[in-house]
């Protein structure tokens, strides 16, 4: 199995750091006011979150516009991170993420987030998590198409896979847990099985209507959910 966890409202929270940080990062570069407001972040890249963040607050949409928000974003997420901790664990997670990993079952954890790979190991670190131990990873800038989509993701972690082991591993095998109705759908649309934990905005009644194969509350109840990742069939 290899099995892949979304970060932000499914292993940890970080009571918007990083909103206030990209809204920082933008009225420092554009010496203007730069908002968040009217961006969806649940889900979402945080390329196409900058992209959008540009766009609302009428920059241009550049590689060096997007590259200098993320460089901002991450020395003023490092520095906050080594003044205090920026992000907790939620219900559950720890638990989990240690009993996948060491489950003779599992040939590898990771994450599949919206995260660019430096903040979201750096939320990881903060939240009490080994980035190490998650090896085969798809982050939020992964994807190689001209519109990023969160569905673009799950191929990047069963082809780093593929690498990393000298074997292919069937999409029935991988596992996406998450709490939004993305972490939902690029599963689907990727025939892998789908964990959805309504720790997030997203109510169970959304995730399951999205398809989710399970839907909890939180990740608490350790041995269940691991029984049934190791042995329940993708289809319902």
């Amino acid at each position: 199995m290899l099995i892949l966890f979304d970060i932000d409202m499914t292993l940890l929270e970080t009571d918007h750091i990083g909103i206030d940080l990209l809204e920082a990062a933008g009225r420092e570069l554009f010496k203007t006011a730069f908002t968040a407001e009217g961006i969806v972040f649940g889900g979402g890249l945080d390329p196409n979150i900058i992209s959008d963040m540009l766009t609302n607050n009428g920059q241009q949409v550049t590689p060096e516009n997007i590259t200098a928000i993320r460089s901002h974003y991450h020395r003023g997420l490092a520095a906050l991170a080594a003044q205090r901790p920026i992000a907790r664990a939620l219900p559950g997670a720890h638990e989990l993420v240690n009993a996948t990993r060491q489950h003779p079952g599992t040939s590898a954890i990771g994450v599949l987030t919206g995260n660019f790979p430096e903040t979201g190991a750096i939320k990881l670190s903060s939240a009490g998590f080994d980035p190490d131990h998650f090896v085969i990873n798809a982050w939020g800038d992964a994807s190689k198409h001209p519109s990023p989509h969160r569905s673009h993701l799950p191929p990047v972690a069963i082809d780093a896979f593929k690498s990393a082991h000298q074997q292919p591993i069937d999409p029935e095998q991988v596992i996406i847990i998450g709490d939004t109705i993305h972490d939902v759908t690029c599963a689907l649309d990727n025939d892998c099985r789908v964990l959805a934990v309504a720790t997030g905005h997203a109510t169970r009644q959304e995730l399951e209507d999205a398809g989710a194969h399970l839907v909890v509350d939180d990740l608490t109840n350790t041995q269940d959910l691991l029984e049934w990742i190791m042995t329940t069939p993708a289809r319902r």
